[in-house]
């Protein structure tokens, strides 16, 4: 007889996997429900995206999501599904709290790549309804995308003796 152990694997004790599977079906359903009501609507997916465009929406993408899962602003967000540690070197780390869908959350809520999935179909979806305000928003959020890689470069560089 197969047991549940077995098809899962080891060391997932201590994860809310059926919680995962909720937000991936939640994920799944907002993304076909988008996609559905744009058509009925009148509003087809286009055929072809500029690769300016996409490169926009991808620079958005990630800045939204480190906001939503790393910026201190954000945190109100997620405190109510996080922990938040002290690290040794004086900053802080958050850490996703409690059990089932509350773990879940914050685990979502503390992984940039997680969150990317959940920021680029909000983003996607603004950009199939509202090209032109989206891309406004996406110009914000990719010129501090770009703002930080370059703080990010320029600290480095200052912290290997650079001047």
């Amino acid at each position: 007889m197969l047991t549940l152990d077995a098809l899962l694997g080891q060391g997932h004790d201590d994860e809310p996997l059926a919680h995962y599977v909720k937000l991936m079906g939640t994920y799944l359903a907002l993304s076909a429900g988008a996609f559905a009501l744009m058509e009925r609507a009148g509003r087809p997916l286009p055929s072809r995206i500029p690769l300016r465009d996409a490169a926009l929406l991808g620079l958005a993408t990630n800045r939204l999501s480190r906001l939503i899962t790393r910026d201190k602003v954000a945190r109100a967000v997620r405190a109510p599904f996080t922990d938040v540690e002290q690290d040794p070197a004086g900053g802080t780390h958050e850490e996703p709290r409690g059990e089932g869908m509350t773990r879940a959350v914050g685990e979502l809520l503390t992984c940039p790549r997680c969150a990317a999935m959940w920021a680029s179909l909000a983003l996607t979806v603004g950009y199939f309804v509202s090209p032109r305000v989206t891309r406004g928003a996406s110009f914000l959020l990719g010129a501090a995308a770009i703002s930080d890689f370059v703080n990010t470069c320029y600290a480095h560089v200052m912290s290997a003796g650079g001047k």
